[in-house]
């Protein structure tokens, strides 16, 4: 995907956000004599990050910190600026000199995503689960040029040579996670997602993991 199509996704967000800010009211009648607290805008917002890491022939490491905000019910969409270091192993072969060959990557891009807490339908501990789908878009470095005429195989079957190539990539993640409470405005939450758009190109390989903390506002 082109980086344009990236930003207009980016602003769709932004308008979804002010639709739902605007329009998705708490208007269930208090049954206490006291009057509510008004649902502002700030009390949706909540802020955080996630760890994510794997191991294997692909190892990766990734900071993400994020922004959150709940439009409706228990609906929420939210958004993340990924930095992820990864390493992956044997991916080249020299068929010169006959060798296997690993490259390493520093990786910078964002992502945009919609989840539900299920604490709607349960009133127990299964309230703490919630579905996840997640568009991400990434952008790295590679330090090979695919090259039909080059001398060095790469695991997808291409030949490529030496030089420094810019990779482009979007995942469509899908899965779940489990929101642990630390406190009232703290929680941690666990995270098993399966990228859809899994290809040698990928720096994923499924499952991918992540743990994260939210703090709300």
């Amino acid at each position: 995907m082109k980086k344009t199509a990236v930003k207009l996704i980016l602003a769709g967000f932004f308008i979804l956000i002010y639709i739902g800010t605007s329009s998705a009211q708490d208007t269930i009648p208090s049954l206490s004599s006291k009057p509510r607290r008004q649902d502002t805008f700030w009390k949706r917002v909540s802020v955080g990050g996630n760890l994510g890491f794997q191991f294997g022939s692909v190892t990766g490491i990734t900071i993400a910190p994020e922004v959150q905000i709940r439009v409706v019910d228990q609906l929420h969409f939210g958004m993340r600026f990924i930095y992820q270091y990864f390493n992956s192993k044997n991916y080249f072969y020299d068929t010169k000199n006959e060798v296997y060959m690993s490259y390493q990557a520093n990786v910078f891009g964002g992502g945009i995503y919609m989840r539900y807490y299920l604490s709607s339908l349960f009133d127990n501990f299964l309230g703490n689960l919630f579905a996840h789908v997640e568009y991400e878009y990434l952008a790295y470095k590679r330090p090979f040029v695919q090259d039909d005429n080059g001398s060095i195989l790469g695991a997808d079957n291409l030949y490529y040579h030496s030089g420094s190539d810019v990779v482009e990539f979007n995942s469509i993640f899908v899965g779940g996670g489990y929101r642990q409470p630390i406190s009232n405005r703290v929680s941690m939450d666990f995270l098993i997602l399966f990228n859809l758009n899994d290809s040698y190109n990928s720096p994923y390989s499924n499952p991918l993991i992540r743990l994260g903390i939210g703090v709300g506002l």
